[in-house]
């Protein structure tokens, strides 16, 4: 029989995740953060750019996915009013908050 020193040392180690970086060391989009699991409401600012779950009241439709832009407000459903709420799937940024594509007047 193995002793626990032994079979610790055996376990198959998860693979290594690394962070998305772009030029000079600044962040891509993250999988897991602060709002990651968080429930939102109609009306909240939305606190992280990014593609949302729309869970909508049961007998009005199923759910689905959205983008929604940091600071926007969660919307109403026209349907379900404030029944809807909002989970974060995985944060993205958006295109024309990037330097490379930022309409210059």
């Amino acid at each position: 029989m193995r002793t626990t020193t032994e079979r610790r040392h055996n376990l198959e180690l998860p693979p290594r995740r690394y962070k998305l970086r772009g030029p000079e060391g600044e962040r891509g989009h993250r999988r897991h953060s602060p709002s990651h699991g968080r429930i939102f409401l109609p009306g909240q600012p939305v606190p992280e750019t990014g593609i949302y779950e729309v869970i909508h009241d049961l007998a009005h439709r199923g759910s689905h996915e959205a983008v929604m832009h940091r600071e926007d407000l969660f919307p109403l459903c026209d349907q379900c009013d404030t029944r809807v709420r909002f989970k974060l799937v995985r944060t993205a940024p958006y295109i024309f908050d990037d330097e490379d594509f930022v309409d210059e007047k």
